[in-house]
């Protein structure tokens, strides 16, 4: 872990060199808490391996030298131990917590506001143990048990009206006829009498009021109606 400036006094000269010592020759590169964190570990040791992706925090790993009594200026082998930085960070958490503890003490009483205070008990306490991933994954669900889709609705589109003028004999019957621009028919032997009215006539309604004497009086109302279909949709039928 990074040393604060105003603890770099209290490490020795060669701590460069104790510190690789024990994380890369003694501890091989790897975490050598054993539980000194709280956490129980696979195996009992830390897997974190220096430089490689930690287990637990998916971090990379940066191997660090843990002093057991917080004391750096003990550097004896049995105070130190190569840590990862979560394993580091949990053994130090009670320490850091007492150290703030006294360092605002100090401040307020410095400040002459040491009263007003609350009393804080300046004990080491435990983090809470936080859960440890699972191994392995969990199964798929396999084919058979995966829930089917639901069926789509079926979509009812919507009928097309067709509203056509539709011209008419003198007999009220449809005129089919060719005729030509004078309205006369252009077959004088097809028994056509003439058309005499324009009828509009809806797909869905049937005829729409009286006939009409011109054409040009039916198509109006053929737009009209048309039109009003457009704001009251008929379904369609099967």
């Amino acid at each position: 872990m990074p040393i604060r400036p105003e603890n770099l006094h209290r490490y020795p000269r060669d701590w460069p060199q104790i510190s690789a010592r024990i994380r890369f020759q003694r501890a091989g590169g790897r975490c050598e808490c054993t539980g000194h964190c709280g956490l129980a570990h696979p195996g009992g040791r830390c897997p974190a391996v220096h430089g490689e992706l930690h287990p637990d925090t998916g971090s990379v790993v940066g191997l660090t030298t843990a002093h057991l009594n917080h004391t750096p200026e003990d550097v004896r082998d049995e105070n130190l131990l190569a840590a990862c930085q979560l394993c580091h960070l949990r053994i130090d958490h009670g320490h850091h917590r007492v150290s703030r503890s006294l360092t605002l003490a100090a401040r307020a009483a410095a400040a002459g506001q040491l009263g007003l205070l609350p009393e804080t008990a300046l004990t080491r306490t435990e983090p809470p143990t936080p859960p440890r991933p699972t191994q392995g994954r969990t199964p798929a669900a396999a084919l058979h048990q995966l829930p089917l889709p639901e069926p789509e609705q079926e979509t009812k589109h919507m009928a097309r009206i067709s509203v056509k003028v539709v011209p008419l004999h003198p007999d009220g019957t449809e005129c089919t006829h060719a005729i030509s621009p004078s309205g006369k028919p252009r077959d004088p032997d097809a028994g056509c009498a003439g058309r005499r009215n324009y009828a509009v006539v809806c797909g869905a309604c049937g005829p729409v009021d009286e006939p009409h004497g011109l054409r040009v009086l039916a198509e109006p109302a053929q737009t009209a109606h048309r039109d009003s279909h457009k704001t009251a949709p008929v379904p369609a039928t099967r």
